[in-house]
């Protein structure tokens, strides 16, 4: 009893754990969906080159936890337990209405299940780079996008860098239309060199 017991266990984590790579909370599926559909779909700005394929470098852009984790927080148990998200819900970006606290304490377990720093597989109309043997890179980096509860909003940070004087990132939502299509919504945080 307590063998097959042990064995069902097993079993069960390792079949929750198929499809998760990078987060243990929203399937691998739902990632590449959404940044398939970005590569494609993305705005383009002046500065990018006009290339075939993005090359989008396989280091995943990581989430600043200033995102998350207020100032005043003493220790790391008050840090993940007390978050207001400051920079991602500002009132002039309307989005401090657009997410509810069910959506913002959704949005912070995504934050701390992220599982992976690399990303494994390339998206459509890209190839992942490692800047190794560029000799003036041209990549785009992704974070883990951050969902919200009912799955109509996602967040990203994103940057790309093309030299020294060839930048600009932020963070982007975008609103779900339908099962294959996003709408960009906004911007937050965005800078540009």
């Amino acid at each position: 009893m307590r063998k097959s017991m042990l064995l069902f266990l097993v079993m069960l984590n390792f079949a929750s754990a198929i499809g998760q790579t990078y987060s243990t909370v929203t399937s691998d599926e739902e990632i590449y969906d959404f940044l398939n559909w970005m590569t494609i779909h993305s705005k383009k700005y002046g500065e990018e080159p006009k290339l075939k394929r993005k090359h989008i470098h396989q280091r995943i852009l990581s989430w600043d936890t200033i995102n998350f984790i207020t100032k005043d927080s003493s220790s790391i148990n008050d840090q993940f337990s007390s978050f207001d998200m400051r920079y991602l819900y500002q009132r002039r970006a309307g989005m401090d209405s657009m997410f509810t606290q069910q959506d913002r304490d959704f949005l912070f377990k995504q934050f701390t299940a992220i599982k992976d720093s690399i990303w494994h597989k390339s998206f459509y109309n890209s190839k992942l780079s490692s800047n190794k043997k560029q000799k003036r890179p041209n990549n785009y980096y992704y974070s883990i996008p951050l969902f919200s509860v009912d799955k109509k909003y996602v967040i990203i940070h994103r940057q790309f860098y093309c030299g020294s004087s060839c930048a600009y990132g932020g963070y982007y939502v975008y609103r779900r239309l339908d099962k294959d299509h996003w709408i960009f919504v906004t911007a937050l945080n965005t800078w540009i060199s």
